[in-house]
């Protein structure tokens, strides 16, 4: 009889046991459930936040149209060729037009452009561009001929980046204090000069032809989503739970 007992007595504490972990798991499992629901409204409700803002977002198009090797200085005689090392100090430019068109035909668009210059030199400039106007921007990288010389070198090494090259941005929003900011930003690199191959004169750079430049001909637009910008409050990305 007290054997029986004890064997009863051991088969409830196990089903004790059992009921206790299945009524922890059950509340686990609610939990798990109840979060990611709430997480997943919250994430559906920011998204559809920023579709508002992006339905109301500035329509700014944003391209380069040429680029262009000038002279180190404005209004000096191009040369066709240089001589290393005795014009290894001359400077030389490589320059990128960029246009900025504002697509609205009905709002003022805040524009702020860094590391390029408008058509009268002015660098880093802040102005309003008014409905349906565009505006020229130029991105220019100035280096010595020894250091093209050197990007020429770093370009024939497979994978290699360029050591001397030049970046700006393009930044676009309007007066709302709940809305977006568009940014585009640039990076050109270039290797404007090649050896000549000239064996009687061995030193001598030439302008390179064919594929000499790279930067994106239509910059990939960049977009923040903002509470307040006044008071610096961006918002926030809405968060989905990963599989498993």
């Amino acid at each position: 009889m007290t054997v029986l007992t004890n064997v009863l007595t051991f088969v409830i504490a196990g089903l004790g046991t059992i009921v206790v972990a299945w009524q922890a798991f059950e509340t686990h499992r609610t939990t798990t459930l109840s979060h990611r629901t709430l997480e997943s409204s919250y994430s559906l409700a920011i998204d559809s936040a920023r579709s508002r803002l992006d339905q109301d977002a500035p329509r700014i198009d944003v391209y380069v149209e040429q680029v262009s090797v000038l002279p180190g200085e404005p209004g000096e005689t191009p040369a066709a060729r240089w001589r290393l090392p005795a014009d290894a100090g001359r400077l030389l430019r490589v320059q990128a037009q960029v246009r900025v068109v504002n697509l609205m035909p009905d709002r003022t668009i805040h524009l702020k452009v860094s590391g390029l210059h408008d058509p009268a030199e002015r660098a880093d400039t802040e102005v309003l561009l008014v409905p349906s106007a565009s505006l020229a921007y130029f991105l220019t990288a100035t280096f010595t001929v020894s250091q093209w010389a050197e990007n020429w070198a770093a370009g024939e090494a497979a994978g290699a980046a360029l050591p001397h090259t030049a970046g700006g941005r393009v930044v676009a929003m309007d007066d709302r204090d709940e809305g977006v900011v568009d940014t585009w930003p640039l990076h050109l690199a270039a290797r404007p000069i090649r050896p000549a191959g000239d064996e009687d004169q061995p030193g001598t750079w030439e302008l390179t032809g064919g594929n000499w430049f790279r930067i994106a001909i239509r910059p990939l637009r960049e977009r923040s989503y903002w509470i307040s910008q006044s008071r610096n409050i961006p918002m926030p990305e809405p968060s989905y739970d990963k599989p498993g």
